[in-house]
């Protein structure tokens, strides 16, 4: 099953982007740490090429705290960074800069740069560093926290379009704010399914109740049957429609003549799903397992 959505949005978007990493000498990418493989945009590493890359596994705190272990262990092992964020609370950030500071200056001692390189081969005195991701996995939020520490020290720069603002958060590093890019197209129907799940697309682009019927069996499987004990479902149940009746039923969601609204129900459950209120759960696992 093949998604797609505004491609000529999002090409732009992406030509935006591969301009401004010209300037940049670490990417630091946000992902949703309870799907970092689906929340990753496969484009970005063609558009970045062999730039430092540091991922900031956010929203840790609605995640499964060993499998986002095993996660910072997968990436460390490839011969990346991972640091487990969370920004709302700002837990990770400044792990995350250092990390950034790190990542920029090793690729500086292999390039035999010696120091962040401005334009026409000069130095500067910082590293600059991108901020990307996409829609809705907390790269706003991460740039406000980042932002607010610093005293939201902001201005333009040279060779940079003047709506681009600068960041300075240290001695070390600057970054600079990127828009949300999704993938033009999605061909594979699981990451589909996560990237619906955990509102990186807008509801009104899919079927709640489609998305609940590929969810309820993975989180079963996975062992995670919080939600069973939450809406009443008993454990023997399997049909998705019978366990969207008793989420419905357990947020009163009855019709006139007493039938279940199963679509309000699937939007409920979605919605409470990333909220954390079914407990802390991760829809991947290193080596490409749910």
């Amino acid at each position: 099953m093949a998604q797609s959505w505004y491609p000529g949005h999002m090409a732009k978007a992406e030509a935006e982007l591969a301009a401004m990493l010209k300037l940049i000498d670490v990417v630091i990418e946000i992902v949703d740490s309870r799907a970092p493989t689906a929340t990753s945009n496969p484009a970005l590493a063609v558009i970045a090429g062999r730039l430092p890359l540091v991922v900031a596994l956010n929203k840790a705190d609605l995640a499964d705290e060993a499998t986002t272990e095993a996660w910072r262990r997968h990436v460390r092992a490839a011969g990346g960074i991972a640091v487990a964020t969370n920004s709302q609370t700002g837990a990770g950030i400044q792990a995350a800069m250092r990390a950034a500071v790190t990542a920029a200056r090793s690729g500086s001692s292999r390039s035999g740069r010696g120091g962040g390189s401005g334009k026409g081969g000069g130095l500067r005195r910082r590293f600059r560093s991108a901020v990307v991701g996409m829609p809705n996995v907390g790269k706003s939020s991460f740039i406000n926290r980042v932002s607010r520490r610093a005293g939201a020290r902001v201005g333009d720069k040279p060779g940079v379009t003047r709506a681009k603002q600068w960041i300075v958060v240290g001695p070390d590093l600057e970054l600079l704010d990127t828009p949300g890019i999704m993938p033009t197209r999605v061909d594979d129907q699981a990451t589909w399914m996560k990237l619906c799940a955990l509102g990186c697309v807008d509801d009104t682009l899919f079927d709640a109740e489609e998305v609940c019927r590929w969810l309820f069996p993975v989180l079963d499987e996975a062992g995670y049957r919080g939600f069973r004990e939450k809406y009443s479902v008993q454990d023997d149940l399997s049909d998705p429609h019978v366990i969207l009746e008793a989420v419905g039923k357990a947020r009163g969601l009855l019709a006139p003549g007493g039938a279940v609204d199963t679509a309000r129900a699937a939007l409920i459950f979605l919605r409470e799903l990333r909220g954390g209120k079914l407990g802390r759960i991760t829809l991947e696992r290193p080596g490409g397992e749910r």
